[in-house]
């Protein structure tokens, strides 16, 4: 399993520090896990392969999932649900950078 490691709330604006020692990845978000399994995905990684949020100092993970399903997913802010997700502009322009290196 990969782990993912919860870092600090950053700010107290409902952001989060993650990290993943296994790729080097790490980032803030408002959704770690699933920003993270898109990153994992989008460098190469097995989207069949099994992701775990960790908090610091705890051994098993609070959430789970696998790379490809995180990757796909997002979290819906009008309701406590999970949607596909769709990059927004800025993630639109980091595709076409990739794309053209």
């Amino acid at each position: 399993m990969i782990r993912v490691e919860l870092g600090e709330e950053v700010r107290r604006r409902g952001k989060w520090r993650w990290r993943c020692w296994q790729w080097p990845l790490e980032g803030v978000s408002r959704q770690p896990l699933l920003d993270a399994c898109r990153e994992i995905k989008r460098m190469g990684g097995d989207p069949q392969h099994r992701v775990g949020l960790c908090r610091a100092g705890r051994l098993e993970p609070d959430l789970t999932c696998t790379v490809g399903w995180g990757a796909s997913k997002t979290v819906d802010e009008e309701g406590p649900w999970f949607k596909k997700f769709q990059p927004g502009p800025a993630e639109r322009a980091k595709q076409k950078k990739e794309a053209k290196q």
